[in-house]
């Protein structure tokens, strides 16, 4: 059980990483939009992003292409790397929308996770469908707290804004992580 618990937290880690920049698009969109749209717009987005990545982990699962899935490793890995040289060099980040329906919110947020799509697939296909489940769940869980804190902070974003655009320069580095890990830990250790 305990298994489960640790692995649940390690998605939810992941997914609160890999969406800290869409933390910050939210709380924009928050302020200049109803924030049930925002709000809706984000969980229905990293609804589809997770269901995705599962469906993708179990179609490997049955595919006979088990023994390659810990080469998806190196997609989280790659993304990683391309963060830390963004910070490097100082790259521009991501613009945020003016307004929007709940489709252009949804489309957003959709093209702002392919990180969580790239760092969820591999954790998912690299699994047991119990762990899935659990990581499934933890994922889940760490988006109910990102949905909350940005319905509590968006009046106060001024303040936090500035705290949260720090906290998103860990993601790469946490991306890098998960994808050592996936390549490190995974049916390519006997390849």
């Amino acid at each position: 059980m305990i298994d489960h618990i640790l692995f649940a937290i390690s998605a939810g880690i992941v997914t609160v990483s890999t969406n800290l920049d869409n933390l910050f698009v939210l709380f924009g969109l928050i302020m200049v939009m109803s924030t049930r749209r925002a709000v809706a717009g984000f969980a229905v987005a990293q609804t589809i992003i997770l269901l995705l990545a599962l469906v993708i982990a179990s179609g490997l699962d049955q595919s006979g292409l088990l023994n390659w899935v810990g080469y998806l490793g190196i997609i989280p890995l790659t993304i990683g790397l391309y963060g830390i040289w963004q910070q490097i060099s100082g790259a521009e980040g991501r613009k945020m929308p003016d307004t929007g329906a709940i489709t252009s919110v949804v489309i957003l947020f959709l093209s702002l996770s392919i990180d969580t799509l790239a760092a969820m697939t591999p954790l998912f296909a690299d699994s047991t469908p119990a762990f899935r489940f659990s990581a499934l769940i933890g994922a889940f869980f760490a988006l109910a707290m990102l949905i909350a804190l940005a319905s509590w902070g968006a009046p106060r974003a001024q303040v936090l804004g500035p705290r949260i655009a720090r906290l998103d320069r860990i993601a790469p580095y946490i991306m890098v992580s998960v994808g050592l890990y996936i390549l490190v830990n995974s049916p390519t250790d006997v390849l």
